[in-house]
């Protein structure tokens, strides 16, 4: 049975994923794509380009149809909030961009919300599930490398910041709540959650937003394994460089996120492993919202999860104001 999801924000990166999701078929089987914005012709236009059912001049009014089962919210961290409320009132699942929010304060009121509704939560950090980063997971907890030693992570690129990012009071921050909270989520999925971090701010380049354009990252993970995280969105290349390198004590992997195969090695052997394209991961995110609606249950990047994402973010910038290292308690433990 198709599920009737609203792309709510019909932004850039809506279309970006519009993109990725469109060209497959069996998503057009899963789900019905209803387009909603403020300005009436760009949901008119989603709606033609991406073969959408309909489509809705106004956020209220899209979630009132009845035709519309579930909302995906493309819209500024600021308002994540009000849109979980909105969607609440109508008893709507909602799917919310990374980051949940801009302070934990809010991330706990909207986790809230959608119990208080009774309203399924998810919110939409497509890293968690690619393909790359499960076969490391998968691979750590099989003791392939033995104890972990070291995750280090670098994502460097050159963008600049457009409209409302580079607003610090809209988005939280800066490129490290925005982008950098994808490689967070990476390095708590493998690692667990720090005990304190480390952070610091190199010299700015893009002058003209408010928040910082890089960030290092070092993070004191559970078993004594040392997290590094390097994200820049202000070093000079022509095209972005990502990496992820898990070491341990008897063995190493390294990969890309978006690539297609994991480098394994150890004192005996060198090997590849290639791995089923998962592209961004986007399609296997938007089938476990489906599935965590119809089963009844917590989807597997649930708001708490992302709640934990955004408090090491919030850590490494007070670390990075305060010039100090900043102990962690885990908002929301996992379930022992």
């Amino acid at each position: 049975m198709k599920l009737g999801l609203c792309i709510v924000g019909c932004g850039g990166y809506a279309g970006t994923v519009m993109t990725d999701v469109h060209a497959v078929q069996e998503m057009r089987r899963e789900f019905d794509f209803y387009f909603a914005s403020r300005d009436l012709r760009k949901a008119r236009d989603y709606c033609e380009r991406f073969g959408g059912a309909d489509y809705f001049g106004g956020y209220e009014e899209a979630l009132a149809d009845p035709r519309v089962d579930a909302a995906y919210f493309f819209t500024p961290h600021d308002v994540h909030l009000e849109n979980a409320r909105l969607a609440a009132r109508h008893s709507k699942p909602m799917l919310v961009e990374k980051p949940i929010a801009r302070t934990l304060q809010e991330a706990q009121a909207l986790i809230q919300t959608a119990r208080n509704a009774g309203a399924t939560l998810m919110v939409a950090e497509n890293y968690r599930f690619l393909q790359t980063a499960l076969r490391c997971k998968s691979m750590i907890e099989r003791g392939n490398i033995g104890e972990p030693r070291l995750i280090s992570i670098r994502a460097e690129g050159y963008r600049v910041p457009a409209a409302w990012r580079n607003d610090a009071t809209l988005t939280g921050g800066g490129s490290f709540i925005d982008g950098g909270i994808h490689f967070v989520d990476i390095m708590l999925h493998l690692g667990g959650f720090p005990k304190q971090v480390y952070a610091a701010y190199p010299p700015k380049v893009h002058r003209n937003s408010e928040g910082e354009d890089g960030i290092v990252m070092m993070a004191n993970l559970p078993g004594g394994c040392v997290g590094v995280i390097n994200f820049s969105r202000a070093t000079s290349l022509r095209r972005q460089r990502v990496s992820v390198e898990v070491s341990g004590g008897e063995g190493y992997i390294e990969f890309e996120p978006y690539g297609g195969a994991i480098e394994y090695e150890d004192t005996k052997v060198r090997r590849t492993v290639r791995l089923p394209s998962s592209g961004r991961g986007l399609r296997e995110m938007l089938l476990e919202f489906k599935s965590a609606i119809r089963e009844g249950r917590q989807p597997l990047m649930s708001g708490e999860e992302a709640a934990r994402d955004l408090a090491i973010v919030l850590a490494a910038y007070q670390s990075a104001n305060e010039r100090r290292h900043i102990p962690l308690s885990d908002p929301y433990p996992p379930a022992s």
